[in-house]
């Protein structure tokens, strides 16, 4: 099991106003070449799920839209 899990960078999106950069999350979260790609394919998954938005380096937690 990755010791970065989908929740852990969600969180750390939430404690910064939903938004950060993809540096900012990998150093939060670990910088050695492993922890880099595993934050950048879950960054990346969470994003083909409609969880998040992309743009440029940017990483925003998307709102949920009421029903």
């Amino acid at each position: 099991m990755s010791k970065v899990q989908d929740y852990t960078i969600h969180q750390f999106l939430k404690k910064n106003n939903g938004k950060a950069t993809i540096q900012e999350i990998i150093q939060a979260l670990g910088e050695d070449e492993e922890t880099k790609r595993i934050i950048e394919e879950k960054i990346s998954n969470m994003a083909r799920f409609g969880l998040i938005t992309i743009e440029g380096d940017v990483i925003t937690i998307k709102q949920r839209e009421k029903e």
